[in-house]
């Protein structure tokens, strides 16, 4: 998987915005799942295994990019 890291702080709207503009640089970009270190905001919400849960749904959806914005990290399906 593609990773791309910006050591900015950023909120979670700016963040986002921000990752979805660079993932659709590289192509039609579907954004899978999502996670904030701090705050504990994740998409999908599940907790599995003590696993990155998060990372296991976009990983077994193809995902290919991750952007980490800050505490933020996003990955994203690259087509």
């Amino acid at each position: 998987m593609e990773e791309i890291v910006i050591e900015r702080e950023f909120g979670f709207e700016e963040a986002e915005k921000l990752a979805k503009k660079i993932a659709n640089e590289r192509g039609n970009a579907i954004l899978l799942a999502y996670c904030g270190a701090r705050t504990g905001l994740k998409f999908p919400d599940v907790n599995c295994c003590g696993e990155r849960s998060w990372e296991v749904y976009a990983r077994s959806r193809g995902g290919n990019l991750k952007i980490r914005i800050g505490d933020f990290e996003f990955i994203f399906r690259v087509d």
